[in-house]
């Protein structure tokens, strides 16, 4: 058998030569199916990006109409089935913001105020800037607003603020390890002892001994004097007197528990008068009332006959030519803080202030029979008083707000002195020192007329207290700081932010300083600078939005794609990673010069879950708020975030059908055939002007806040 075996050579080869076709044929299926692995997967990545688009346009609707036409307590519950992919909440990497300007010809521009460090860049071109005013809007879940008590207050009588629409729910005020519940409509005393918290705006008083006088703002006030048209005063037992001033025809009606009413108030046809009402009310316990007014007017609320108050001028600053001081038996103090005399006349009568100064005035003064008017030489501090007693927020001379860096103080006066952000030196001709986060306050009594200036840091706020009684209206802790600028420059002017830097911190970090208020969860921006003969006007105001962007995060050929909605837009960065619209914010124009916007401001709860699978997402309205409703010249839009560009060009597509922008483009002054958003793109397309040819605005921006409760689905 060994000899009959023999080598075929032409089998071997022919199964070797099988062998290596077998292979070849395998790699050549390989390299194809490697070759096309991308194309599946962008295909798959395509069904992904397609079905979430569609799922999360029908979500943007719901949200839509819960933030445009929802009461609080609403809810509604939508279901997302992804195809694969995860579903997260991007919180830090997000954000809007509006500004508008009061008075023609201005503007105001804002950059990097959503950056999450400790400065901000703002642009005025127009005239010269003398400070800017920064308020902590409180927005997100449990982003309570914080208040401290004012050292020498006996208590607090509080009750919720109203607003466009108000918390169907009860409001919860937390104070040590105690958690009060409040409704709309209720008021509550509180203790003065410790700081206390509240899940909504708190309005009221800080109530001294028996009380005194102070000045109440209104729920909305209008953004350029301060004025408005509707008060909820929460009253306490006993009797107290509402004085309201007007520079027109007041028609007021009140409410309040077993008393209602409605009273007409004609103007004085005598020059340089004004129109005032006066009313008293006596109540035997706690309760609210609820003033109204069809003009703009200030109100004055009087819980004894001695008492003082800062009164602002007409344009609503503190420092001011101008002013409707109250009709009222008492004296005026005026304070003259310039280095020139200042001469003050009123109706058959005047008066002068020498420089650096302050003098007292028996008012009303002989021969007035009706509210005055007071002009100024020079731009002068006007408080109303009565008696001994009294707490009083002094102006500050260099904002002309309650927050600045230079006060006068009075000869033996006392004063409790607060750091109005997070750290400050300050000066007196015989005292110096510094504030902080952990010793925040001083009281100064100066021995001669002297004045507090802060020589470093975070500005001041000031209060006055004279005697054992007085009032003083509530403010939270994150109401608005001023910081100095006194500058005119045509390009950009970087402001530093009284609150912490929180570069480099982590999202738990962000998250946990902006419920402490280290950091403002959202900031509201007034603009203070020249407007005619004024030096202290709020030309222009600007909201931006730390805004959370809910997101499905997939991968096709490349990670990190998304589809996302913010703010009531859906985007993507499908298939290349590059910006594109699915649908934009929703806004609303016309006919005519109008524009109106309700940002929905959606958050996450903390017990919301994250991940991969159904998801449950049940929406709850919580507040929707109104932030202006008034005339505008300039409405400008900016996004944070990495869509800014592509939602500026998208809301500005119809721009595309002008035969003007054709024939002369970039040029808005030649723009007379179209009304709606055009980008600048000599500045970066991620912002836009809305475009009106120069007519006034009637605008109108609201705020909704919704909380996003997402669980996993029972399948």
């Amino acid at each position: 058998m060994k000899g009959e075996l023999r080598r075929d050579e032409d089998a071997v080869s022919a199964a070797v030569a099988t062998v290596l076709l077998f292979g070849g044929v395998i790699s050549i299926i390989g390299m194809m199916i490697l070759s096309m692995t991308p194309v599946i997967q962008e295909l798959e990545g395509s069904v992904k990006r397609h079905d979430m688009e569609a799922q999360l346009t029908s979500f943007g609707h719901e949200v839509t109409i819960l933030s445009e036409s929802g009461m609080p307590g609403d809810k509604t519950e939508y279901e997302l089935i992804p195809v694969d992919g995860e579903m997260r909440w991007d919180r830090t990497r997000g954000g809007m913001w509006y500004s508008a300007s009061w008075y023609e010809d201005n503007s105001f521009r804002i950059r990097d105020a959503l950056t999450l460090d400790d400065n901000m860049e703002i642009r005025h071109p127009e005239s010269h800037i003398q400070a800017v005013c920064t308020e902590d809007m409180r927005l997100g879940p449990d982003r309570d607003f914080i208040y401290t008590p004012y050292s020498g207050a006996d208590s607090y009588i509080v009750t919720p603020s109203h607003g466009l629409a108000i918390p169907l729910g009860p409001v919860l005020i937390s104070q040590g390890d105690d958690v009060f519940s409040l409704k709309v409509g209720e008021v509550m005393a509180i203790d003065s002892d410790e700081k206390f918290s509240s899940s909504h705006a708190l309005t009221g008083f800080a109530i001294q001994g028996d009380g005194g006088v102070s000045i109440h703002p209104p729920s909305q006030a209008e953004p350029a004097t301060g004025e408005g048209r509707h008060w909820a005063i929460p009253l306490s037992t006993g009797t107290t007197t509402i004085h309201m001033l007007a520079e027109d025809d007041l028609m007021v009606q009140w409410e309040m528990e077993g008393d209602s009413g409605t009273q007409v108030e004609v103007h004085p046809t005598t020059l340089h008068s004004a129109n005032s009402w006066t009313r008293t009310f006596t109540t035997s316990e706690e309760t609210l009332l609820e003033v109204y007014s069809d003009s703009d007017a200030r109100l004055m609320v009087m819980l004894s006959d001695e008492g003082r108050t800062a009164w602002p001028g007409s344009d609503g600053s503190m420092l001011s030519k101008r002013f409707i001081p109250p009709f009222v038996d008492g004296k005026l103090v005026l304070t003259n803080p310039s280095d020139n005399s200042a001469t003050i006349t009123w109706r058959n009568g005047g008066t002068s202030v020498p420089a650096d100064s302050t003098i007292e005035v028996d008012w009303p003064a002989a021969g007035l029979v009706d509210a005055a008017i007071i002009e100024s030489s020079q731009a002068v501090m006007l408080s109303w008083a009565s008696g001994t007693n009294g707490l009083d927020s002094l102006g500050a001379s260099d904002t002309g707000r309650l927050s600045g860096s230079e006060f006068f103080l009075e000869e033996d006066s006392v004063n409790e002195v607060r750091v109005s952000g997070i750290e400050t030196s300050w000066n007196m001709s015989s005292a110096n020192g510094t504030l902080d986060t952990d010793a925040p306050v001083t009281t100064l009594t100066p021995t001669s007329n002297d004045t507090l200036t802060r020589t470093n840091g975070d500005a001041l706020t000031v209060i006055r207290d004279d005697g054992a009684s007085g009032l003083l209206s509530l403010r939270h802790d994150g109401s608005p700081r001023c910081t100095m600028v006194d500058m005119t420059a045509s390009g950009w002017i970087e402001v530093q932010l009284p609150w912490d830097n929180l570069n480099g911190i982590l999202e738990g970090g962000i998250i946990a300083a902006w419920q402490s208020g280290a950091h403002p969860a959202s900031i509201s921006i007034d603009l203070i600078g020249n407007i005619g003969d004024s030096s202290h006007s709020t030309i222009a105001t600007a909201w931006a939005f730390h805004l959370s962007r809910f997101t499905y995060e997939f991968d096709s050929s490349i990670s990190g794609l998304e589809v996302a909605w913010t703010a009531g837009a859906v985007v993507t960065n499908h298939p290349e990673l590059q910006a594109l619209i699915i649908q934009g914010p929703v806004d609303r124009g016309g006919p005519g010069p109008r524009f109106s916007a309700t940002i929905p401001s959606m958050h996450p709860t903390s017990s919301s879950v994250t991940g991969a699978g159904v998801m449950n997402m049940d929406l709850e309205l919580t507040n929707r708020e109104s932030l202006a409703s008034t005339t505008a010249y300039e409405i400008r839009r900016g996004w944070a975030g990495p869509y800014g560009d592509a939602i500026a060009s998208w809301s500005s597509q119809g721009l595309e059908a002008s035969e003007d922008w054709i024939v002369t483009p970039g040029r808005m002054d030649l723009l007379n055939d179209y009304t709606g958003w055009v980008p600048i793109p000599s500045h970066g397309p991620s912002e836009a002007v809305w475009h009106t040819g120069g007519l006034p605005i009637q605008f109108n921006l609201q705020i909704s806040s919704i909380e996003a409760h997402v669980t996993e689905a029972r399948i």
